[in-house]
C-alpha cells in the first residue's frame, strides 16, 4: 500500500473512531408529545420522560440511560451567559452560541457545526464529554433568549434531537 492510501485509511479510521461513542443507539422516533410553559412549547419523542415542568423550563430524559440522555429547554439570559464566561457584550445569537460552546465541559467541548435559521435562531451540534450535544438558541430581545439542549451518547440520537430543536417555539412574542 502506498503512502497516499495509508493516509486515507488512517483518516477513515480516525473519522470512524470519533463517530462511535459509548452508550446505547437511539430507537426509531415513533411519534411525539408536546409540553408547554408560559414562555414556549416543545415536542419530545414519545418515549422520552418529562422530569419536571416549571414556569420557564422543561427537563426530559430517555429511559435507556436517564443520567446521560437528557434534554432541557429554558429561558436564557444571553448577556449573563456571555459575561459569566469573560466575553464582551453585546453579541449576536451566533456569538452567544460560540461562548456557550467554549464554556462547556471546562472548554473541552467541540463545536462541530453551527447554522443560522430563517427565524434568526441558531442551531449547533458538537462533541461533549463522551457523547453528542445539540443546542438551539432563539433570541427574544437584545438580552433574553430561549434555549434547548439535547445530550446523547452518539450521533444516532440526532433524529431525537431534531424533534426537540424543530418544535421549539416561543409563545406570546
Amino acid at each position: 500500500m502506498d503512502r497516499r492510501h495509508s493516509m486515507a485509511l488512517l483518516a477513515g479510521l480516525v473519522l470512524l473512531a470519533t463517530a462511535c461513542s459509548t452508550g446505547p443507539d437511539a430507537p426509531p422516533v415513533a411519534g411525539s408529545e408536546q409540553a408547554c410553559t408560559d414562555a414556549f412549547c416543545i415536542a419530545s419523542p414519545s418515549d422520552w420522560v418529562v422530569d419536571e415542568v416549571g414556569e420557564s423550563f422543561v427537563v426530559f430524559h430517555h429511559p435507556l440511560d436517564p443520567e446521560t440522555i437528557r434534554a432541557t429547554a429554558s429561558g436564557v439570559n444571553m448577556e449573563g451567559l456571555v459575561a459569566a464566561n469573560g466575553g464582551t457584550w453585546p453579541q449576536t445569537v451566533s456569538g452567544v452560541i460560540d461562548v456557550f460552546w467554549s464554556s462547556l465541559d471546562g472548554g473541552k467541548a467541540s463545536l462541530g457545526e453551527k447554522r443560522v435559521l430563517e427565524d434568526g435562531s441558531v442551531e449547533s451540534v458538537g462533541a461533549f464529554q463522551d457523547g453528542r450535544l445539540w443546542y438551539r438558541l432563539i433570541g427574544l430581545d437584545s438580552v433574553n433568549g430561549l434555549g434547548v439542549e439535547v445530550r446523547g451518547p452518539n450521533s444516532t440520537w440526532e433524529s431525537h434531537a431534531e424533534v426537540f430543536l424543530d418544535s421549539f417555539e416561543p409563545l406570546g412574542s
